[in-house]
């Protein structure tokens, strides 16, 4: 084949690949709304389930069918009134005009700078505070793109959230709630609100299998909560497996996490939305989940997360009335189930000690009345408190997702700095991130590249999360008693918190105590280590018992092999070997993170069971 058949051939490619690409991007806008690129590749990344899979297999198909006939038919158009010499050349131009509107639409260019800028964003404002809780319950009710703009009744021909707009004048509500690009859908929502910092690529090209771990050494609010005795469980109507919701939850502090799936066959009236149960059935769940939850003798934290709300069309309950024919009916009919729910709860014996949180997740994207919307002077998302603890009297200030997180824990009365994450509590005068800069700039500075952001996670080895059953939590007040030989996989909280599988540290020392059962003999300890920190930046660990140092490694990788330490017997006190582990780097000019995960150990000669003592 000549060099001009080759041409033309390359051409025709690049000219199917425009066509697709324009297909891909107005029907990403249809079903979607105004998504960024790397929403779309984290979403790719994580379990699609229930519409969400229909939803995709047929615009795959779509696209690649639709895209066939249409190249197919300019190509015949090329051919029929193009001479030879200008048949490649239109091809090729045409394809890429094609190719400039999806890059163009999500911001591509944008994209790429961002992942070839460093930012220091996360190394200057981030902040993990430990947090005192005080045995307050908190329920958390987060209505999918739930908007305090829907109170625009001159827009919108009636206050579309009237029952929720007296909840908000009655009680503790906060203005100027304004949306960030990374926070713009569900699961890096519920990131930001419980973490502080939203879900992104740590790295441009990467396996994006990684990212189901949603960067596990992050510091979340909910693992303080269940480190210090709360339950905490998360609910959703639409499938918790979606986007990899479930995931989230168990890495971060959740011990429960459900959804449709799994409420389904007790709840469903046979009227489901089509993105999983309906309002009417999931309050029913949520209340049977609060029952249970308040019959136990500690405190707990619910989040639910209902659907009816969902784009592109919402549901509307049978009991509802159609009025506008359209998604507006959807929101007034949420607006009054959820009305239920709270006065449901404000009934109960356990509202006295309770503080609710009813917001709205992100704002509304891609529906049938998009130009309405699109009249409304400003979109703000909707965010109430009731029953708040704290004495602090909110502040007005410009905020985002980021800083829910602080302005929950202040709500709820825990004793802390005020920051959590990168976000400001609203309860206190420091300003916000979005206030200190412009939303652009924060944005970009978000979605940089950084070496804090990159440490928290996608690094761990997978193999630590294979076996959740196995692992146990170790105390600073307990002791571990050896019977006989014992292999298992744990973590002490010194070194921070397992929680259903999940180990995590922003901390770089950690103690744990042992009792073998033959205390008069020498014995091998064997240690399996994972030291997360900047790649090829050389780690200290110093081993200690009592005030003696007993070992010293180094290490340059994050993987460690087994480590083993001979102790004797000289080394026990009252027959208790008392470990501390501390870690430092030889990279001081720099921001390191340092960290330890203990994730297995080994005690030899001595298998079997572990024993807890106070």
């Amino acid at each position: 084949m000549d060099i001009k058949k080759l041409s033309r051939w390359f051409a025709y490619i690049i000219l199917f690949i425009g066509v697709c690409a324009f297909i891909s991007a107005v029907w990403v806008q249809y079903n979607f709304g105004n998504i960024e690129w790397e929403q779309i590749l984290l979403n790719l990344a994580q379990p699609m389930d229930g519409v969400a899979v229909g939803l995709v297999v047929s615009g795959c198909l779509l696209i690649f069918v639709v895209g066939s006939l249409l190249s197919a038919i300019l190509i015949f158009f090329v051919n029929q009134f193009f001479s030879a010499k200008w048949k490649a050349h239109f091809a090729f131009v045409f394809g890429l005009l094609l190719i400039s509107y999806p890059v163009c639409k999500w911001h591509l260019i944008n994209f790429f700078r961002a992942q070839l800028t460093t930012s220091l964003v996360y190394e200057q404002e981030h902040v993990a505070p430990v947090i005192q809780t005080n045995g307050r319950n908190l329920i958390m009710i987060i209505l999918e793109s739930y908007e305090k703009s829907f109170q625009n009744k001159d827009v919108l021909g009636q206050n579309l959230s009237p029952f929720l707009t007296q909840i908000q004048n009655e009680n503790t509500s906060f203005k100027h709630f304004r949306q960030l690009k990374q926070s713009s859908w569900t699961i890096t929502s519920l990131m930001s609100s419980f973490c502080g910092v939203p879900l992104k690529l740590a790295n441009t090209f990467v396996n994006l299998e990684t990212y189901r771990k949603f960067v596990p050494d992050l510091p979340c609010w909910p693992e303080q909560l269940a480190a210090q005795g709360y339950e905490a469980v998360l609910m959703k109507a639409a499938a918790i497996q979606f986007t990899g919701t479930d995931n989230f939850a168990r890495q971060h502090g959740f011990h429960k996490a459900v959804g449709s799936r799994e409420l389904m066959d007790k709840y469903s009236d046979g009227e489901n939305s089509s993105w999983g149960l309906n309002d009417t059935t999931f309050y029913k769940a949520v209340k049977d989940e609060l029952k249970r939850l308040s019959s136990q003798n500690k405190p707990f934290l619910l989040a639910t997360v209902q659907a009816d709300t969902h784009q592109p069309g919402g549901h509307l309950s049978k009991d509802c009335p159609v009025i506008y024919n359209d998604y507006r009916d959807a929101v007034l009919c949420s607006d009054r189930k959820a009305i239920e729910l709270i006065k449901w709860i404000q009934a109960q014996p356990f509202y006295q000690n309770t503080t609710i949180v009813v917001m709205g997740d992100h704002l509304v994207t891609s529906t049938d009345i998009d130009t309405i919307l699109a009249q409304l002077p400003e979109r703000e998302i909707f965010f109430t408190i009731i029953n708040p603890k704290t004495e602090k009297k909110p502040q007005e200030h410009q905020f985002t997702n980021l800083d829910i997180a602080p302005t929950i824990l202040d709500a709820v009365g825990f004793e802390f700095n005020g920051r959590f994450g990168l976000g400001r509590s609203l309860y206190r005068s420091e300003k916000t991130l979005i206030e200190t800069r412009m939303q652009e700039d924060l944005e970009f500075d978000l979605a940089c590249r950084s070496e804090k952001y990159r440490s928290w996670g996608n690094i761990v080895p997978p193999d630590v999360f294979n076996n959740p059953e196995n692992l146990e939590t170790i105390a600073f007040n307990e002791v571990v008693s050896f019977l006989k030989d014992i292999h298992i996989k744990y973590a002490v909280n010194g070194i921070r918190e397992v929680v259903l599988g999940q180990i995590w540290t922003n901390e770089n020392w950690g103690e744990i105590k042992l009792r073998p059962a033959e205390t008069d003999k020498p014995f091998d300890l064997v240690f399996k280590l994972v030291v997360p920190s900047r790649p090829n930046v050389q780690k200290n660990i110093q081993i200690f018992a009592g005030n003696k140092k007993i070992a010293k490694w180094m290490f340059s990788s994050t993987h460690q092999p087994e480590t083993h330490l001979k102790i004797s017997p000289d080394l026990l006190e009252n027959g208790v070997l008392h470990l501390r582990l501390e870690m430092t780097s030889d990279d001081r000019s720099r921001f390191v993170y340092d960290g330890i995960h203990l994730i297995e150990m080994l005690l030899k000669p001595l298998e079997s069971k572990i024993a807890l003592e106070n």
